[in-house]
């Protein structure tokens, strides 16, 4: 085995580059004493990279190309580690096929006949996948295997099809954000680490020790999805949707959603009964879901409306609730559809979740400003002032007290679901399950629904922490072998960058330049962006197929991805999201909460 010591003044334009979940790879240069010599390294030749003693990559030459420039001629090299077969090899599943991911369904106990979706433990599945290309002779026997990640993440194997082993890897990261993987070269053979984000160690860069140049981290909200969900098709119809936190709405921005095919208790005609392996399209108008809270009439309920509004109340024990007026709001847009209402009934809830349509005329709605009265016979805490600007005198005590403003959308119901058909179907009052529209046969009272509570909860749980995505460049050659599976942490800057202990996603090192660049954030090759907008490319799909009415035959009409199960399209409460209201909650600002006017 070749030794190369990158920090020999022989070796030109020597760099090093890693990100995660791929081969780390090494270049240089060697002076060519005579055009016609021999390489001096062959294809896949062992080679160990040292950096000043340090072994920093252990693995095979991946080129030795000879070139000249002006009278010199020189090799330009470049070696990878051992990750490197993975990127070429296929992955065969334990039954020798190259379809069907991890494993296939499996059954529903009870002797129905029902088929779901394999749950996968994340951690196992990334074992078992490079314990696989051990075994095939891909990784060497002495080359170690570490997973330390939560035995609680899961997934789902319908989302790993045919693919090559690194791929595999990656679809697995892509369902654990903050996964990490990288080579431990400390002992005396390696070591292939995968580990959670959280429990990686973390790098400390010094502003001024290290000469950082350039420093653009930004925190990003928008990778933190406000809810997850799931939608369960079975034949040609959806039945079920699950999603996390309960009673999440998931038409809001940022939502994913993943779609599972049940097979079992299909139509007896179909010829074809779908599978995990193959997308299925809803053309049924899903079923709606619309809550409310109730507005408050009196002191007590007023407590607990505001405390929820405002959470600084709740440790705020001496504040009285008292009086309570509720104003219409006129000319709001919407005012003139058919299920606006400013009659009392509709005045009595506030909207909290679910899209409103004209297609289902029991739900009424109105626009309202609600006040009430909050007061304090004691000078507010610190802190609190801004919550009673003013003051009066009330039998020789000086009161502080403020009128506390809502303003938003009001509906007539606290519980209630329908569903929307293009021919205006309208659900069961009292939050019973709608009737079925759409065409086909009604859902089956004999389904059996996997759970798939614990997955969504994980995985919104896990994407909890906001990363800080971008990237600092230094002006000298730091040894990869401290930033490598760590997370980052920069002194002697803003007091953010030195708490947010965002994960290492990428490593480059110029030794030459003697300069070094580490990208932080999510894996730019797989981000939970990335299957965001997948989910928005399918919904756009489903809308221009809506539009076009060519339902009679979606399977011979529509020109889809075969790996559009991954992905599903987000749900529309109307023809295409036009009929319905776009409900986007109010928010608390200066004591105002500002909901938003009716958008028909």
């Amino acid at each position: 085995m070749h030794i190369i010591e990158l920090t020999n003044k022989a070796l030109e334009g020597v760099s090093y580059e890693w990100r995660n979940f791929t081969p780390a790879k090494v270049a240089w240069s060697l002076l060519a004493r005579d055009k016609d010599e021999a390489a001096p390294y062959t294809y896949k030749e062992e080679v160990r990279v040292a950096w000043k003693g340090v072994t920093v990559l252990i693995g095979t030459i991946r080129r030795c190309d000879l070139e000249m420039s002006g009278n010199a001629w020189r090799w330009n090299i470049e070696a990878c580690d051992i990750l490197q077969p993975l990127e070429g090899s296929l992955y065969f599943n334990s039954s020798g096929g190259l379809k069907g991911g991890l494993a296939p369904n499996i059954a529903v106990s009870g002797g129905s006949g029902t088929e779901v979706p394999r749950k996968i433990k994340i951690g196992d599945a990334v074992k078992h996948i490079l314990e696989a290309a051990q075994k095939y002779g891909l990784l060497a026997q002495e080359v170690g295997i570490d997973v330390d990640v939560s035995p609680s993440a899961w997934m789902w194997d319908t989302s790993l099809g045919c693919d090559m082993y690194a791929g595999v890897l990656r679809k697995l990261l892509g369902n654990r954000p903050g996964m990490v993987c990288w080579i431990d070269y400390s002992g005396v053979s390696p070591v292939i680490r995968v580990a959670d984000g959280s429990s990686l160690p973390v790098a400390v860069l010094d502003r001024k020790h290290d000469r950082l140049t350039e420093i653009k981290l930004s925190p990003r909200p928008d990778l933190v999805p406000p809810a997850v969900g799931v939608v369960l098709t079975a034949g040609r119809q959806a039945y079920q949707s699950q999603v996390w936190p309960r009673g999440a709405d998931l038409h809001q921005e940022g939502c994913v959603t993943v779609q599972i095919a049940l097979s079992g208790n299909t139509d007896e005609d179909e010829e074809d009964p779908p599978s995990s392996e193959n997308p299925v399209w809803d053309f049924t108008k899903p079923v709606v879901k619309v809550t409310g809270y109730k507005l408050p009439t009196n002191d007590v309920e007023g407590a607990i409306f505001w405390r929820r509004k405002l959470p600084k109340l709740a440790t705020l024990n001496a504040a009285r609730f008292g009086a309570v007026k509720k104003f219409i709001v006129a000319g709001v847009d919407g005012s003139t559809m058919s299920n606006y209402s400013t009659d009392a009934s509709a005045q009595v809830y506030e909207h909290v979740s679910g899209q409103l349509s004209e297609s289902c005329k029991t739900i009424k709605w109105c626009y309202v400003e609600f006040k009430q009265y909050i007061y304090m016979d004691t000078p507010p805490p610190k802190g609190y002032e801004m919550l009673f600007p003013h003051t009066k005198q009330v039998n020789g005590v000086t009161r502080h007290y403020h009128w506390l403003t809502w303003k938003g959308r009001t509906i007539n119901t606290q519980h209630r679901k329908y569903r929307v058909s293009k021919s205006g179907d309208s659900g069961a009052d009292g939050g019973g399950e709608p009737p079925s529209s759409g065409g086909g046969k009604p859902p089956s009272t004999t389904q059996v629904w996997p759970d798939y509570t614990d997955v969504l909860r994980e995985y919104y749980n896990i994407t909890r922490d906001m990363p800080w995505e971008g990237s600092v460049r230094s002006l000298r050659a730091l040894s990869p072998d401290g930033l490598v599976g760590r997370l980052l942490a920069v002194t002697d800057s803003r007091q953010e960058y030195r708490e947010m202990a965002t994960v290492v996603q990428g490593v480059s090192v110029d030794l030459a330049g003697k300069t070094t660049s580490v990208t932080t954030g999510v894996p730019a090759h797989l981000s939970l962006q990335d299957l965001v907008d997948r989910v928005q490319q399918m919904a756009t799909a489903q809308d221009d197929l809506d539009q076009e009415q060519i339902q009679d035959d979606p399977v011979q009409t529509l020109q889809y991805d075969d790996e559009a199960y991954k992905s599903p399209p987000r749900a529309h409460a109307g023809a295409g999201g036009r009929d319905c209201m776009d409900r986007r909650a109010g928010t608390v600002s200066d004591l105002r909460v500002a909901g938003n006017p009716y958008l028909g």
